[in-house]
């Protein structure tokens, strides 16, 4: 199976410079080049007012409000605060004022190289004498005369006396996680008291979980099962956990596997009962030897298993839906994961199917091969009844994060990096390399100083059809970077993309818009070649007309002449 990507498209990019920002004294200047030829591009730091109240609608003072996500046309994406975030700035916590309002800063830009523009945001709103508020999102603009306050519940403590061989364990050993994100984000609101007890900071009523475990001379030496339990108001809800002493977990890779096993590693999840409870978990991986046999060191006494794992040229068959799973997909376009129960008697053995090789030729606009570029794709494994990650990529044991106390729980300082990104090769002098991909569709980008490949309808990707048993061939084409920018993109990946930006939204909503959108999403899924130059012109033409319609002019004369672009081509290329 051989297939060709490029695309025969160039926009220049104006970017101009706002006098007044610069007249703004709230706003924060930071300052980008971006490219060869872009020029200077202005990140700036924007605020909005939150306000937050109590159910009376009373002001909560002293409530940290920490930004976690933004929002573009791209999508939605965790904020990071390692420095190395794609708007090059930080998120700030702020606190509430005796009126209830904090400041929360945003960057114009959620993408400063690709100029995309942030539209949401997302924070935490977290005081200790109430429920913790953490999917809060925000879409910008944010009037605070209009939009409604962030409103904080009281919810209920949770007491929690460890036990071990029937005896009170010392709570000053024991380290938790419980159904509240506070477990990872600030651990050290679970205190001791009285000797014997474990005190929770306040949680929702209903649902409640916690898993516990003890440490020893900096070891895991005791855990608990993940324990469920309803928690009421208005009284003193307390339980008992029985902590039982560690047994690691022997498995091995499917049998059929070829030995010796490369680059062997397994990652475990625990299962949750329910998608609609954010119940307690724990997580781990194992390296697997050459033999393919592997070690799970710590894991919750009598949990089940949600078992994964990779190795050179083959990966984890896809599980089937344990009983936990309500209205599961069938057919499943997911990879997941195998559930295995060990104190069932289940024999922990990952089964194993083989990986699918695609040959893949990077060149430039002059057909010229492009060496030392990295090539990603990026299959990601939904958990059951949980989120998602890249298949085998965050390779990060559970106790390693449940020892730390008194800080934040950061994963990223606990992520074994040795066997690098799963799915990803580096092109040789002839701009070629194989990647071992999952059957099934899957995603194909670069990672480069130098090049990138252009923008397709508001994607800087291509995907690609792995069938197993056949070998697929790709040649891409790429451009030198600044050629283009994602955030002239924004407005129509809103349209077509599921209407994700506020500006998508309102366009979709015009119903003659609607309908010629739907029309159109259909003639282009359905299209055997969505780069076709007349697919591509009646699309833009169709966008033209729902922005005219709209009543954004500026908009529409740009996609007409996109459209007039494509329209070009057709002739150049007829016979």
């Amino acid at each position: 199976m051989k297939t060709s990507i490029g695309i025969g498209l160039t926009i220049c990019v104006a970017v101009a410079f706002s006098p007044a920002a610069a007249q703004d004294p709230a706003k924060d200047l930071a300052f980008s080049v971006l490219g060869d030829s872009s020029g200077l591009v202005f990140q700036t730091t924007e605020s909005l007012q939150l306000r937050v109240v109590n159910e009376a609608g009373d002001p909560v003072a002293g409530a940290n409000v920490t930004p976690w996500a933004l929002r573009s046309g791209q999508g939605h994406g965790s904020w990071r605060s390692d420095g190395d975030d794609r708007s090059e700035t930080k998120p700030e916590s702020s606190q509430t004022d005796e009126d209830g309002i904090a400041i929360v800063k945003y960057p114009m830009f959620r993408n400063v190289g690709e100029q995309t523009k942030t539209i949401g945001v997302s924070v935490w709103v977290d005081h200790r004498d109430y429920v913790l508020e953490g999917s809060i999102h925000l879409d910008l603009p944010h009037d605070p005369k209009t939009a409604d306050p962030v409103v904080l519940q009281r919810g209920a403590d949770l007491f929690v006396r460890p036990m071990i061989d029937g005896k009170p364990a010392d709570p000053n050993q024991i380290v938790a996680n419980w159904s509240d994100s506070r477990s990872w984000r600030n651990p050290n609101v679970m205190e001791a008291v009285d000797g014997q007890t474990l005190k929770f900071p306040s949680m929702k009523t209903g649902d409640a979980s916690v898993l516990l475990m003890r440490i020893e001379d900096d070891q895991i030496t005791h855990a608990s099962r993940i324990v469920d339990t309803k928690l009421k108001a208005d009284q003193r809800n307390e339980i008992t956990v029985d902590l039982k002493p560690v047994v690691p977990i022997k498995g091995q890779l499917d049998p059929a596997v070829p030995r010796p096993i490369r680059h062997g590693r397994v990652v475990c999840e625990t299962l949750n009962p329910s998608v609609d409870y954010d119940r307690a978990g724990f997580i781990s991986w194992s390296p697997v030897s050459e033999d393919g046999d592997f070690v799970i060191p710590v894991w919750p006494t009598g949990e089940a298993i949600q078992l994964a794992g990779i190795c050179d040229g083959y990966i984890g068959v896809p599980g089937k839906a344990p009983p936990e799973v309500s209205n599961p997909r069938n057919p499943d376009p997911y990879l997941r994961a195998q559930v295995i129960r060990p104190d069932k008697g289940d024999p922990v053995v990952l089964p194993m199917e083989a990986l699918v090789p695609c040959d893949v030729t990077i060149v430039d606009e002059q057909d010229k091969p492009v060496p030392s570029v990295l090539i990603d794709s990026w299959p990601n494994i939904q958990w059951w009844n949980g989120g998602s990650q890249v298949y085998c990529d965050t390779l990060m044991r559970g106790e390693d994060m449940i020892r730390v106390r008194n800080r934040k729980r950061d994963y990223r300082k606990f992520t074994n990096e040795e066997y690098g990104f799963p799915f990803s090769a580096r092109t040789d002098d002839n701009g070629q390399a194989t990647l071992m991909l999952p059957k099934g569709k899957q995603s194909l980008g670069i990672r480069d100083d130098r090049y990138e490949m252009p923008v397709f309808l508001g994607r800087r990707y291509t995907k690609i059809e792995m069938v197993p048993g056949e070998r697929s061939e790709i040649t891409l084409t790429v451009q030198r970077k600044g050629t283009d920018h994602l955030g002239e993109w924004d407005k129509l990946a809103g349209v077509v993309f599921g209407c994700s930006t506020r500006e998508g939204r309102r366009i979709c909503a015009l119903p003659e818009v609607r309908k010629k959108m739907d029309e159109f999403a259909k003639t282009f899924r359905e299209g055997k070649n969505q780069k076709d130059p007349k697919l591509l012109a009646e699309a833009y033409t169709i966008v033209a007309d729902a922005f005219a319609t709209a009543g954004d002019l500026n908009e529409s004369t740009k996609w007409r002449k996109k459209a007039a672009e494509q329209k070009s081509m057709i002739s150049a290329d007829a016979p």
